[in-house]
């Protein structure tokens, strides 16, 4: 099975010992296998940044598709959100290397419909451009019922999921042509909305972090 077929994105990230590790907020649940410890892990929707100290590691990063972590992992989202969880004590059995993640994986999207979360897969992509109100008209459902929907299958509800998706976006960026470019890209009224919503999230003005002016790390 092609996990890029259900998944939002599938990433090997090193590290080297020394320095500091910038971890941005994102609204997806991710399922992580990391070298230095040889464990599979579940990371929650992460509404913050996060800073730890630099070691000499490398992990695989499965973002499951919004909506689609329910299903997978047998728990509610919401209980994840801000949260690393060891994957063995929501599936009972240990996973063993990326290879183990991949297959573990691949059996339990055997037997899911490839449609079950098109509707929350649509609502995710519409929130950011058209909001709440205009994602609910798009998807002929009221705003009620998409604020649950996001609630129950996504962890977050769907304003929160865009500011969150926006600021991880901006952090991807790096300021890449300039932050009022990136600003206008991303939906921000301007500069200045960008800015309070990207201090208030990693911690610090988005210039400070292109330039790699961190706050203090934690240990890792």
């Amino acid at each position: 099975m092609e996990l890029s077929e259900w998944v939002a994105d599938i990433a090997v990230e090193r590290f080297g010992a020394g320095g500091t590790q910038a971890h941005g907020p994102d609204p997806a649940t991710t399922l992580v296998f990391c070298s230095r410890s040889e464990e599979a892990f579940v990371l929650g929707p992460r509404t913050r940044g996060r800073y730890f100290a630099g070691v000499d590691a490398h992990r695989l990063l499965v973002r499951l598709r919004p909506g689609l972590a329910r299903a997978v992992l047998g728990v509610g989202v919401r209980s994840l959100v801000d949260e690393v969880v060891p994957l063995r004590e929501l599936w009972g059995v240990s996973v063993g290397g990326p290879a183990g993640l991949r297959s573990a994986l691949a059996s339990r999207l055997a037997d899911l419909d490839p449609r079950s979360d098109a509707l929350v897969a649509s609502a995710a992509g519409l929130v950011l451009t058209s909001g709440v109100a205009g994602a609910a008209a798009r998807l002929h459902v009221s705003e009620r019922h998409l604020r649950g929907l996001f609630g129950e299958a996504v962890g977050l509800p769907p304003k929160q999921y865009a500011r969150v998706e926006r600021v991880r976006r901006a952090v991807a960026s790096g300021g890449t042509g300039g932050w009022t470019r990136v600003a206008a890209e991303l939906g921000y009224y301007d500069q200045s909305h960008l800015h309070a919503e990207f201090r208030a999230t990693m911690g610090v003005a988005p210039g400070a972090f292109a330039a790699g002016r961190y706050p203090e790390a934690a240990p890792c």
